[in-house]
């Protein structure tokens, strides 16, 4: 049985048979390999991180962390300074007790102390008994730790918990140690140490203060539960519903698969909201990539993925071989090129005429009484109506081929040769047709004139003939071509300028008329003609770049917009001209890049975004007014202390889920490819 990720695959590459009974049979069996997959990996999957805390519980979190840096700054002080006094006794009277007091060992210590004319201190008597006196420093300042703890106030909440661990991170680095319960070990005794001489009559005198203040961090967190209504009752429902919610299009669908294909092939990079299309995610990634501070990744992203969109765009150009840059070089190089091919063309042409002219071929004797006859059935002198048969009666009476009766009409020349037919069909066919009625007229008139030769001409007429039709065919009976080569009348201007060539030959050209000039430029010889083909696809690439570029961006470099270049590609591509001039893979390359792009600068509908920035600045006020009313009657630093905690925290998590959606990999997709800029 095949994995889901060869079934995926399949449904990928193959999305155009969408409907048919085949590829619905497919999707069927990659369900049930995805569902089965689905449950190994749930199985095997660890706990899920637990999910954000609400705006409610963030606020409750401020409050706790606030009471708890206010209660160690105060009550939780005045505890460890109690707490190292009642230790510093305790250890006093364990030496008493030992019977080490008032030894031989404890006399030598105090001796060697008097001689100094300084009391024994606590560094004498750990070079004395080192591990002794360390296990009795260890119990004091356990001792002291346990008096701050029990008069501060210890967070009930997992966020309350989570911002003071980080208060002590942040204030441990960020700000000079002034509480005693965070600052560093140093910081701590020397406030032990200057504190001792009075730590006895302040605990004694505190106690009653230190009871009530103890309690007021308890009252104060249940009223601020109560006021925002969020109890040990409530967490579980939203915990459950936030977790639900999080699962949901964990699997990869064949959809997001095929954006993840895209991209890679495209070189660009779709965040998750960009490659599973919810509205609700790219809601979040595009008011995110507006705000400030938190925006950069977005604008690294941006960034990276124009330059790809760009160097796509080189690639296509690049492959093309293409060497003029502007549209008049092109224009040049194209005309020079098919009057070089006409030229070729009719040399010979004109040498086959000459071998012809002096071949016995050329003097057989010829009827021309049908031709006579078909010019005079043609009335005469009608201006706009019989220019065809009015100059082909001119033209056989010059060449011989008829004279002139008493009463106008043409009668048959005398002795005229299968060479002088053959004169004569060339004047017929370099009479100019202007209108549809003279090219019916001259096509009847070539017609009987064949009538009559082709059955006396031998191999060599026909071979003339046939290379006289190829030029004709090539560089003169089709306007694409024809026009590029011919000059205005009375002037030696082209009658198209060398800057429109592109916009006559391509842009302005139907699918049958560019096939032509392809097939004609592919016939000239010493690779000129592919070399101005090339010219025309390179042309076709710039004129896309320039209809997608949008201003340029902050590296100097044009920006792409997927809007302008959908345009341009749908105004383009029309019965698949993009394939005709590029070929097949440099036209799906492009149109790659348009999808990604699309998928990159697009969003589907119903997706909120708010451009303005008044809902940050809604959300913003809320969680200050929430942080401040919760954390009510607390000193003004701690509640500033506490919301820099709380934002720091918040842009912690923001910029991780913007690195985990920025470098989202759908499952199944296989290893990542190398990046080609920095990761967010």
């Amino acid at each position: 049985m095949a994995t889901a990720d060869e079934y995926a695959a399949w449904l990928v590459s193959n999305s155009a048979r969408r409907g048919t009974p085949e590829f619905d049979t497919v999707a069927i069996a990659y369900e049930q390999a995805k569902a089965e997959e689905r449950g190994a990996q749930e199985r095997a999957r660890p706990p899920a991180p637990p999910p954000p805390p609400s705006l409610g519980q963030q606020a409750l979190g401020a409050a706790e962390t606030a009471l708890a840096l206010g209660t160690g700054a105060t009550t939780g002080a005045v505890g460890f300074v109690g707490g190292t006094v009642v230790g510093m006794g305790r250890e006093i009277a364990r030496d008493i007790l030992s019977g080490r007091s008032g030894t031989r060992e404890a006399n030598q210590l105090i001796d060697a102390a008097a001689q100094r004319g300084a009391p024994m201190s606590m560094g004498d008597r750990a070079r004395a008994n080192q591990p002794e006196a360390m296990a009795s420093m260890r119990r004091v300042f356990q001792t002291a730790q346990q008096g701050a703890q029990a008069l501060t106030y210890a967070p009930r909440t997992a966020a309350g918990r989570e911002m003071t661990q980080e208060a002590g991170q942040f204030l441990g680095e960020a700000l000079p140690p002034v509480l005693p319960i965070i600052g560093a070990p140093g910081a701590v005794l020397s406030g032990v140490r200057q504190a001792a001489p009075m730590a006895a009559q302040a605990a004694t005198a505190a106690a009653p203060v230190v009871q009530a203040v103890a309690q007021a961090p308890v009252r104060a967190t249940r009223a601020i539960q109560s006021a925002v209504g969020i109890g040990e009752a409530a967490r579980p429902a939203a915990t459950a519903a936030t977790a639900g919610r999080a699962s949901t299009g964990a699997a990869a669908t064949p959809l997001e698969l095929q954006r993840f294909t895209e991209a890679e092939m495209a070189g660009l990079r779709l965040s998750e909201g960009e490659m599973k299309r919810d509205p609700e995610l790219l809601a979040v990634e595009k008011e995110q990539a507006k705000t400030p501070g938190i925006q950069g990744p977005y604008l690294q992203r941006q960034q990276e993925n124009n330059q790809a969109a760009l160097r796509n765009l080189e690639q296509v150009l690049d492959s093309t071989g293409a060497e003029t840059g502007d549209l008049a070089g092109t224009g040049i190089r194209v005309v020079d090129t098919l009057m070089s091919g006409w030229r070729g063309e009719k040399a010979k042409t004109d040498a086959l005429y000459t071998k012809f002219r002096k071949s016995p071929e050329a003097q057989a004797p010829v009827d021309v009484a049908p031709i006579v006859a078909y010019l005079n059935s043609q009335p005469r002198g009608v201006s706009g109506i019989t220019g065809v048969p009015d100059t082909a009666r001119q033209n056989a009476v010059a060449l011989g081929i008829a004279a002139e009766g008493p009463d106008g009409a043409l009668v048959p020349g005398v002795g005229t040769t299968l060479g002088g037919l053959e004169e004569f069909r060339q004047s017929v066919s370099a009479i100019s047709a202007g209108n549809a009625n003279d090219k019916r007229l001259a096509v009847e008139l070539k017609r009987t004139i064949d009538a009559i030769g082709n059955p006396i001409g031998g191999e060599m007429t026909r071979a003339m003939r046939a290379q006289r039709q190829r030029q004709a065919q090539k560089y003169e009976n089709r306007a694409i071509v024809a026009r590029l080569l011919l000059q205005k009348k009375g002037v030696d201007d082209a009658q198209t300028p060398v800057e429109d060539v592109f916009q006559k030959t391509i842009l302005g050209a139907r699918p049958s008329e560019i096939t032509h000039i392809k097939r004609v430029l592919s016939t000239i010889p010493d690779e000129e003609g592919k070399q101005a083909w090339s010219e025309l696809q390179g042309a076709t690439v710039r004129h896309l770049l320039a209809q997608a570029e949008s201003g340029i961006g902050a590296d100097n470099l044009p920006v792409i917009s997927g809007a302008k270049l959908d345009r341009a590609l749908r105004a383009f591509d029309q019965n698949g001209k993009l394939d005709l001039v590029m070929g097949k893979a440099a036209a799906e390359q492009i149109r790659t890049l348009n999808q990604v792009l699309k998928y990159i600068q697009s969003t589907p509908p119903l997706t909120s975004i708010n451009n303005s920035g008044t809902a940050r600045t809604i959300i913003a006020l809320m969680a200050e007014s929430a942080a401040q009313g919760a954390a009510f009657g607390v000193p003004l630093p701690i509640i500033q202390g506490a919301k820099m905690l709380r934002d720091n925290i918040k842009d912690r998590r923001t910029r991780e889920r913007i690195t985990q959606a920025l470098n989202y990999r759908p499952e199944g997709a296989g290893p990542a490819r190398q990046s080609t800029g920095a990761t967010p």
